[in-house]
């Protein structure tokens, strides 16, 4: 049933649909007051939009100048400040333009290496080295292991920092491992003055070489004949992945021996007299398959004439002793040869590097000593343009102690010249 509609001014009932009572001639009808809108100040409005402006810069500004990560997962990061671009990145070599985020290896079976990560600041526009420049916006550099840590033989490294003997990097971390260490993840962390953090990685997959060992109660090996045998035996039998070891008697060896086809290590041992293993003939070594070759502890003395040693291929000589040659150790063609602790006396010409190989080895000369020799190292043509460092080497009595024929830059701060 529907409410009848009435009059609020005299009570008469109105018709449904009345807008004005037929009554008393008013309007029933309910009206709004009508009001006109509110304008705001010019000056409210220009605050507001001087706020937003403001705000939009502050907002810019702080994007801009908030600190900045630069990570990218490699070894190289392009960094940008005020005063340029900087090249960054990590090698384990003496390249520093060559960044090297993955590398692999092999370490042969029960042995330790190590290896330098070093970082390397280069100006981008002009490849000039800007380390110095660049360092003093550092405020600390570290490095942690991100995989390697929780091996059978866990990484080992040392926190970055300068080295003499690597004057091109900024900084260097010794990193140490056996052939039980397994792959590994580096990553340096520079924090920068300013708040930026730049992140660098390197990554080494591991892997394990075989080894064969013989030994004298093993081997005939007593003999200049014996030796070449065994020599020529490992070359048609054992494949160059193999590391070998000869392990040689405390005896004189008469006549000359060739390694070639594949390189072998050769150590030498020391009899209860005294008398160590020695050559009297040349060896020449023409390995151009295989791994470094090792020599320690052997004696090569000559009778004034010949090479003691001839090398194409590369050597490491450890505790050697070169006496009475006219060449003590001659490298040549694509080698490379470092020596270590080692003497050379009485040679027309004691070391004779005249080599052409980008094959580059160990650049330490360290602990060696040069006696009574008419030349005692002779640089005819050394690859590369790295400084080769005569660490604690003494230069004795000789005719000459270093012939630079080809302007190697070598570092002799720490030799003894006497």
């Amino acid at each position: 049933m529907n409410q009848q509609k009435i009059c609020p001014h005299c009570g008469a009932q109105l018709p449904d649909m009345a807008s004005f009572c037929p009554h008393c001639a008013q309007s029933v009808t309910q009206r709004r007051e009508f009001r006109p809108p509110r304008r705001l100040p010019r000056r409210v409005l220009r605050g507001a939009l001087l706020v937003l402006v403001l705000g939009t810069l502050a907002l810019s500004a702080y994007l801009y100048t908030r600190p900045k990560v630069y990570d990218n997962g490699a070894a190289e990061v392009i960094y940008t400040d005020d005063d340029g671009s900087y090249q960054l990145l990590l090698n384990y070599f003496g390249d520093r333009f060559q960044p090297m985020t993955d590398y692999s290896e092999e370490l042969e079976e029960g042995t330790t290496s190590n290896k330098p990560s070093r970082l390397f600041i280069n100006h981008m526009d002009t490849g000039v080295n800007a380390k110095e420049v660049f360092l003093r916006k550092v405020e600390a550099i570290n490095v942690e292991l991100l995989r390697g840590g929780d091996s059978l033989e866990p990484w080992q490294y040392t926190q970055p920092q300068a080295s003499d003997y690597d004057l091109e990097a900024a900084s260097r971390s010794i990193l140490t491992y056996t052939d039980r260490s397994g792959d590994m993840e580096l990553r340096w962390t520079i924090r920068m003055k300013n708040g930026d953090t730049i992140r660098l990685y390197q990554r080494m997959a591991l892997g394990v070489v075989p080894t064969r060992h013989f030994y004298p109660e093993d081997v005939p090996m007593d003999t200049m004949d014996d030796l070449q045998a065994l020599v020529d035996q490992v070359n048609e039998t054992i494949t160059s992945d193999v590391i070998v070891y000869i392990h040689l008697p405390a005896v004189t060896y008469e006549g000359s021996l060739l390694l070639e086809q594949r390189s072998m290590n050769l150590i030498g041992s020391e009899g209860p007299d005294g008398v160590r293993t020695t050559f009297t003939g040349t060896l020449q070594a023409t390995a151009q398959n295989g791994y470094i070759c090792q020599f320690q502890n052997l004696c090569f003395t000559g009778d004034g004439e010949g090479v003691g040693v001839s090398a194409s291929a590369r050597i490491n000589f450890n505790h050697c002793q070169f006496a009475g040659w006219r060449t003590g150790v001659l490298c040549y063609g694509s080698s490379w040869v470092n020596i270590k602790d080692s003497v050379f006396e009485d040679n027309t010409v004691g070391f004779h590097f005249n080599s052409t190989s980008d094959n580059r080895n160990d650049h330490m000369y360290s602990g060696n000593l040069f006696r009574r020799n008419g030349t005692a190292v002779l640089l005819e043509s050394v690859p590369g343009d790295q400084a080769l460092y005569f660490e604690g080497t003494r230069f004795s009595r000789n005719g000459a102690d270093i012939d630079n024929r080809c302007g190697q830059e070598v570092s002799i701060a720490d030799a003894i010249f006497e």
